[in-house]
């Protein structure tokens, strides 16, 4: 195999490394199809072209293209309306995503592109390794979707380093390989802390502008209490306690609404909890929700017959238009002793969102109820019980409205009888005060494996995050169902809740500290400086090269012959070449000859012809091109400087 060749294959291998980082997004074996397709194709039509230049990225790149389109099996007019917005739906969705040709061709696009262009750069450029800074930039855009990681990131690291070092070497580069593999094996194992992702404020929008909140629908679904919602059927005969649709964490103290972000539905969303079980059902909606809402789990897996959003943290799904799915979800396995002796999760998404301004009484009244208790499921068991002793569920006659302080204060203080909505968002709201993460859930109560959900069916209820566990739904009101047929969360509940000792029995009798408002620990907070540190001379480092080509930009848009002189000035100044504000050109060009190589100085001596024509002439000359044609020639000149100068250059204004 000859060098050329050899080299053509690596930077082909460089550019599927790159494109294979994206796993964590598609999964390999997704991406493995799609990527081969464009690959492959295109690496036989270079080297069939090798010695035809002109044809030879043209002609790779619509081999790859055309196989890609055909192996995608759909229609091309799809694949190619697509492809401007592929890489924002892949951010928009649930990882693992769906193979699906809208969401991947931007992948396999990429690879192909960094293939075919490294291999330009590889033929036409002197330095080699250049022709790997495509490949590298698919990379770059890799980990800004997901950083790779531990063993993952070795095997990524060193395959690059092969695939350079075969690029550089005129034969077996093994010596170079092996160098390259320590020093991606030392990378790999540098632990960069939490990485920034592109997936930050990407969230998936809803077409309909039908998205009330269901904790607002309660009263007028319970005064028609025999009109069907939905129907569903289990694939294991257990029953189903509760079918939630909607989780509220966020509060004003006015209104509850859902925080979080929406995403596309990918495969499947993972457990996130060990011992977790899988269950399924059949879901068929057979009258109308208010708004976009299905029914759904705590942790659902996956959807399929329905193109839905979800929220990862809260397992709320909605979508356009639904009649029937198919619902996986994730159910956790643990005896109720287990349960009893856990404690509350902090750092669960929304479990601490805002409460508005607390009345004092209602504090006062919530430290009462759990007797001083440290934060825990316990706390969160006997806070429960303490309102279905001490409140009364009102489910008939002139129904209770509202939840905001007004209605909860009344409620707790006052009146102490309402709807499950009052005693959801009371429980949330004291909970939250106590240190107990918690939020609001509302949907509808199940009653067996195969059931018919009516309105009357509607209640609203609160959930605690426990550490291991998850969200556990608990039931202030006393009045939810829990089929003994049940080997889920919710009966476990209901055994540790029979369990659970008498109050005066419960220790130790403290609180813990109220989790900050911004969610930052005190712990996070002793970094900052350390991070400023970091970050400042990082930003400055980074600055100092934009402005620099800020400054030269603008130059070269102005483009005369006093801004080209003034580019070349500064550049040489950069490189060490000490030219004053009262130097000429051919000053300059003198000054610089010990520096530069000898191009570069006659390229200085053209600059000085265009700026005496253009100052002394005295005739109506346009020297401009003449003069930023020197400049260019002089900026090649320097970029033709040992790397080290090159690099020192860089970081100078």
């Amino acid at each position: 195999m000859s060098v050329a060749v050899r080299g053509t294959v690596a930077v082909y291998a460089a550019a599927v490394v790159a494109g294979l980082l994206f796993g964590p997004v598609f999964g390999v074996g997704a991406l493995l199809l799609p990527v081969g397709a464009a690959v492959l194709p295109a690496l036989g039509v270079t080297l069939w072209l090798r010695s035809r230049e002109a044809w030879r990225a043209v002609a790779a790149a619509a081999a790859g293209s055309a196989v890609l389109v055909t192996a995608l099996r759909t229609d091309p007019r799809v694949v190619l309306a697509s492809v401007p917005d592929s890489w924002r739906l892949a951010l928009q969705t649930t990882w693992p995503a769906r193979p699906e040709p809208e969401v991947v061709v931007f992948v396999p696009l990429l690879v192909l592109a960094a293939a075919v262009f490294g291999v330009e750069l590889l033929a036409r450029l002197r330095t080699p390794l250049v022709s790997l800074l495509p490949a590298l930039g698919v990379v770059v855009l890799s980990q800004a979707y997901a950083a790779a990681g531990g063993a993952v990131a070795v095997v990524a690291a060193v395959a690059f380093a092969a695939c350079g070092a075969v690029i550089v070497a005129r034969s077996v580069p093994w010596a170079a390989i092996v160098l390259g593999v320590v020093g991606a094996v030392a990378l790999g194992l540098v632990s960069p802390g939490p990485a920034w992702t592109l997936r930050e404020g990407e969230s998936a929008p809803l077409a309909t502008s039908r998205v009330a909140s269901p904790l607002n629908e309660l009263p007028a679904l319970l005064s028609d209490p025999a009109e069907p919602v939905f129907e569903y059927s289990t694939t294991d005969a257990q029953p189903v306690d509760r079918w939630p649709i909607a989780v509220l964490d966020e509060f004003d103290g006015v209104d509850w609404t859902p925080g979080g972000e929406l995403r596309r539905m990918g495969a499947e969303l993972p457990a996130g909890v060990e011992g977790a079980v899988s269950r399924s059902a059949r879901v068929r909606l057979t009258g109308s929700l208010a708004g976009p809402w299905l029914p759904s789990q705590a942790k659902p897996a996956a959807v399929d017959g329905v193109d839905a959003v979800v929220n990862p943290s809260s397992g709320t799904l909605l979508a356009d238009r639904a009649s029937e799915y198919t619902l996986t979800w994730w159910e956790p396995r643990i005896d109720p002793e287990t349960l009893m002796g856990k404690g509350i999760d902090p750092s669960a998404p929304g479990g601490f969102a805002g409460i508005g301004e607390v009345p004092a009484e209602v504090q006062q009244r919530a430290k009462d109820a759990v007797r001083g208790l440290r934060s825990s499921f316990q706390s969160a068991l006997v806070l429960e019980k303490f309102m279905r002793e001490e409140f009364e569920l009102v489910s008939s006659g002139e129904l209770p409205v509202g939840h905001g302080w007004p209605q909860l204060e009344r409620f707790l203080l006052v009146e102490k009888r309402g709807t499950s909505e009052q005693f959801a968002a009371a429980y949330v709201a004291m909970a939250r005060v106590l240190g107990i993460p918690a939020r609001l859930v509302v949907g509808f109560a199940g009653s067996g494996a195969d059931a018919v959900v009516r309105n009357g069916d509607v209640m609203a209820w609160p959930e605690v995050a426990v550490a291991d566990v998850g969200w556990v739904a608990l039931d202030p009101t006393g009045s939810a169902k829990v089929s003994s047929a049940s080997a889920g969360l919710s009966e476990v509940t209901e055994e540790a809740r029979e369990k659970l000792p008498p109050v005066e029995d419960l220790s130790p009798p403290r609180l813990p500290p109220a989790p900050p408002v911004d969610g930052t620990s005190d712990e996070d907070r002793r970094w900052w400086p350390l991070l400023w540190l970091l970050v400042v001379p990082v930003a400055w480092v980074v600055a100092l090269p934009v402005l620099a080509w800020a400054r030269s930009w603008r130059r070269r848009r102005s483009g005369t012959v006093g801004d080209a002189w003034a580019e070349v000035r500064d550049r040489l100044r950069r490189h060490g070449v000490a030219v004053t504000s009262a130097m000429t050109v051919r000053d300059a060009a003198r000054a610089a000859g010990p520096v530069v190589d000898r191009p570069t100085v006659e390229a200085l001596s053209g600059l000085a012809m265009a700026v005496d024509a253009a100052m002394w002439s005295g005739a109506p000359v346009d020297a401009r091109v003449h003069a930023w044609a020197a400049a260019r020639d002089v900026r090649s000149g320097l970029a033709r400087r040992p790397l080290k100068a090159r690099l020192r250059a860089m970081f100078r204004y």
